[in-house]
Formats: structure tokens, sequence, C-alpha cells
């Protein structure tokens, strides 16, 4: 059995070299080969650092240079990403029947997406190189997301309030919408296998289906939003929490 510090450093190798557009074959096959030589070091009482010999940083950033960039996958994910994200944020107007379009937001929303594609790769590398604990990775993963959420709702916000929308949609288009979101959701789901994408946005836009189906006040709908928000997170930290522990 390897030490926790090893197993910590293997997965965040493995986080460094996916977000570093890695083959994967290349990297289960490395991270295979690095834990039989670090349990046998092991066995013979080396630690981590006198196995690399040198600093986590300095290993994986050799490895980067050696290994080739995975293009074709790119591609392959890059629609998925756009995807998941699009679905994420035109599924809450589509709820509350409020869907519209503007210039800004169509030429704005890529060019975030990018960007927002660009910050949590940042992060993620900056977590696999500096061997951050799973605590301290979802702390980083928070810090991520409220960055992305930031770009996106300055681009909603201000987009609505400076540009007039081209295009409205109307009640058959807003539920097409949803049922075209949901998919995506349930898609990301099956190929992430995990619920995440599909327990996590259904807690998020329970304010949406309040706003459209309920008589609550505004005030009313704002707190369950910040409740579910925070409830969400709560519940992400504690299933860490347990993993961790188990």
């Amino acid at each position: 059995m390897l030490s926790a510090k090893s197993e910590t450093f293997i997965e965040n190798l493995r986080l460094y070299l996916v977000t570093s557009g890695k083959k994967e074959k290349e990297i289960i096959d490395l991270t295979g080969e690095l834990k039989v030589h670090l349990i046998e070091a092991e066995k013979d009482g080396k630690n981590i650092d006198e196995i690399i010999d040198c600093t986590p940083e300095q290993y994986m950033n050799s490895l980067k240079r050696e290994m080739d960039t995975d293009f074709k996958s790119l591609a392959k994910y890059l629609p998925i990403f756009f995807a998941g994200v699009t679905a994420y944020f035109i599924m809450g107007p589509a709820i509350r029947g409020e869907l519209t379009l503007n210039i800004v937001q169509v030429i704005g929303f890529p060019l975030t997406a990018i960007a927002g594609l660009l910050i949590y790769v940042f992060f993620l590398q900056q977590a696999g190189k500096k061997q951050f604990s799973t605590k301290r990775l979802f702390l980083i993963g928070m810090i991520a997301s409220a960055c992305v959420t930031i770009l996106f709702l300055l681009l909603l916000l201000g987009s609505g309030l400076f540009v007039q929308p081209f295009y409205t949609g109307s009640a058959t288009v807003n539920w097409i919408i949803v049922g075209i979101c949901s998919a995506i959701f349930i898609l990301l789901a099956v190929w992430s296998k995990t619920w995440l994408t599909i327990w996590l946005p259904g807690i998020l836009f329970i304010p949406d289906v309040l706003f459209r189906f309920s008589n609550f006040s505004d005030t009313t709908i704002l707190i369950i939003g910040i409740v579910t928000f925070v409830c969400t997170f709560v519940i992400i930290i504690l299933s860490l929490f347990l993993k961790t522990k188990n």
C-alpha cells in the first residue's frame, strides 16, 4: 500500500497531466508504473522526495515537456465543456420564461467561456503542481467557479441593461430549451459517471422554478436561492470530507 503522501502525489500528477491535455492512455500507463515503483521504494524506506529527486513541480514540468499533447481529445472535450456551460447559464432564464438574446451575449458568451476554461485550467494545474490537499483543492475550485460565474453574470447583466435583445423566446421555445439543457446534464452525468451534473443544477434551479410556478415574493425566492446555493456547497464539502476520511 502507498503512503497517503504518495497517493496524493499521484492524484495531483494525474490532474496536472489531464489539464495539460496529455493522452489519457499515456497518463494511465505512467501513473500505473509510478505507483508500482513507489510501492517498492517505500518498502525500502524511501519517501517520495527521495524517489523523484526534485520538487514535485519540477518533476511534473519535465513530464509535461516529454509527453505529446492530445489535440484530438482536446477537440472532443471542448464542445462538451461549451455545451455544459451553455446549458447551465440559459436553463434558468428558460425555466422563468425570460430567455432573450442580444448581440453582446452572442459575441461575448464564447469569449467568456474560453476565459472561464483558462481560469479552471490555471487553477487546477496550480493545484497539481503545488500538491494541494483535497480541502484546499475544493477551496481553489470554489474560487475558480466564483470567478467564472462572476464573468458570466457581468456579461448577462451588463448586456441586459445596455443592449436591447434581438430575440425573445416564446413559451414553446423556452420549454424546448429546458428539455435540451436537461438532456445535456443527463448526458454529462453518463459521460462523467457522476450524478453531480444532474443534482447540482436540480438544486440550483429551484428558485427559478419557484419564480415561475409559485406565488412567493421576490424576497422569499431570493432567500431560498441563497439557502439552496449554500446547501449545495455544504453537501459537496461533506461528501469530500467523508471520501477523504474513508
